[in-house]
């Protein structure tokens, strides 16, 4: 079983990853374009949309804790482990600097790309345990929602979490409580693939093209999420 789940691919996380990048879509338009005044929309205190960023968050991040476990099966697959490392230490790199010229003022110093990867290599630690993996992810997501500390306000900092200053920035996404949820992911995917095997889970096939174009913009996830970002920028560059 660990043969063969570390060597195949799963169509129906690709599919998942797909919608949470449709989502991500959705989510970076409405916010650029009430940046430019079209919507009103307050991201930082309306309920709906705090909810929809906090799926779309739980979603990727989930994602990348199950596809730690899946990497990790019986040893580490050190190759394209490192390659992913690399694309999004790149891709992170170019963010901040893009951002920083564009929008100085909010540039993204510790946004999601950010956050996976740190959460990648932090991760490798906690592959081995199961339950442990959900209790400290809860532990972690609930010390981000109910500790705040003014130490952790220096700019140096904010990306550890528990700030009691709010982050002026496009994308923000610290550590904790959001490596709470790779953890949960990790408990997910051992509970999926290990524990409680769904057999018909792991055979789904996309059929129809929707479903098929879904996946693969799951498939290309990383790439499709950097180019975005990137067009959000542009879009409110020319038209703000």
């Amino acid at each position: 079983m660990s043969n063969q789940v570390k060597n195949k691919r799963y169509q129906f996380l690709d599919f998942t990853r797909g919608i949470a990048i449709g989502l991500m879509f959705i989510y970076h338009l409405s916010f650029g374009l009430a940046q430019m005044g079209y919507l009103k929309i307050h991201f930082s205190t309306d309920l709906f949309w705090i909810s929809f960023r906090t799926l779309i968050v739980f979603l990727f991040l989930a994602l990348v804790g199950i596809g730690l476990y899946l990497v990790t099966v019986k040893k580490l697959n050190i190759r394209p482990y490192l390659k992913r490392l690399l694309l999004l230490f790149i891709y992170f790199s170019l963010i901040t600097f893009l951002s920083q010229a564009i929008r100085p003022n909010y540039y993204v110093f510790f946004g999601i790309l950010h956050l996976i990867f740190v959460s990648s290599i932090l991760g490798l630690l906690f592959v081995q345990f199961y339950w442990s993996n959900l209790i400290i992810g809860l532990i972690i997501i609930g010390c981000g929602s109910f500790i705040q500390l003014t130490s952790l306000n220096h700019a140096k900092l904010q990306w550890i979490g528990m700030n009691t200053v709010k982050s002026a920035t496009d994308d923000y996404a610290p550590l904790v409580p959001w490596f709470g949820l790779v953890l949960i992911g990790i408990f997910i995917g051992k509970s999926l693939f290990e524990k409680y095997p769904l057999e018909p889970l792991f055979n789904w096939q996309a059929k129809h093209w929707l479903t098929r174009l879904i996946s693969w913009a799951g498939r290309h996830s990383i790439h499709l999420y950097f180019i975005h970002f990137q067009l959000f920028y542009v879009f409110v560059y020319f038209f703000d």
